[in-house]
């Protein structure tokens, strides 16, 4: 595990897709879950369920328990050099350098938060983690600006943790964190009207970025924030 990586795969995703790909096969298959004017009854709601998450604890000590470890190895690697993998306060220091690894390392965080609810040390950093992305007034890198990839990358992590977290975070917290994902989901939006990922369907740039607006904006509808 690296501070800064360009181009780092985004592990955790194909470890949330292997748990929860896994646990739809075991279901019906015919149940549908409707997205009611956006409005659940609560966190998490993106990739499952508050109601799943005890057979997703379930799996991972036994048929997933392999890439529980994993995900258990990066955690503990987090934990023991907090400052290496925490994100910087400064904004200067943020967006120095090529900073997507901040989101991706934050997504893989909550998830371990959800599977192992017990550690208060691994929730603690990731409250911190997300408490300095969004002190930040920009995710883009400062000599990239044209470039959406790291700030797509913070913005999935972010949103991710948010709807995992959501139960364990402050009122200020659940409020301005909100307002964090509005902001750069925003962007995202407007962005896509000027840059080629935003209809160029076979641009490198699409998938990322589309899947981080997508991510924030079912957040933002789950709360109610519908834009103007």
């Amino acid at each position: 595990m690296r501070t800064h990586t360009r181009g780092a795969p985004s592990v955790f995703f194909i470890y949330l897709f292997c748990f929860v790909s896994a646990y739809v096969t075991d279901e019906n298959t015919e149940v549908m879950i409707p997205f009611m004017n956006a409005n659940y009854d609560s966190h998490p709601m993106l990739y499952f369920s508050r109601a799943e998450v005890a057979k997703l604890q379930l799996r991972a000590a036994s048929s997933h328990e392999h890439i529980a470890a994993r995900l258990t190895e990066a955690v503990h690697t987090m934990l023991s050099s907090p400052l290496e993998y925490l994100p910087p306060w400064d904004p200067k220091e943020y967006s120095a350098r090529w900073n997507e690894i901040y989101g991706n390392n934050l997504g893989a965080l909550a998830m371990f938060c959800v599977l192992y609810p017990e550690n208060i040390e691994a929730r603690d950093m990731a409250k911190d983690y997300m408490e300095r992305m969004a002190a930040q007034p920009s995710w883009l890198v400062k000599d990239a600006p044209w470039d959406e990839v790291p700030l797509a990358h913070s913005l999935v992590g972010f949103a991710t943790a948010y709807d995992f977290l959501y139960n364990y975070l402050s009122k200020t917290q659940q409020e301005r964190f909100l307002e964090v994902i509005a902001n750069a989901s925003g962007y995202m939006y407007e962005t896509s009207y000027r840059r080629g990922w935003g209809f160029q369907y076979l641009h490198n740039h699409q998938p990322t970025n589309c899947m981080a607006l997508l991510t924030g904006s079912l957040v933002l509808m789950n709360q109610g924030m519908m834009p103007a």
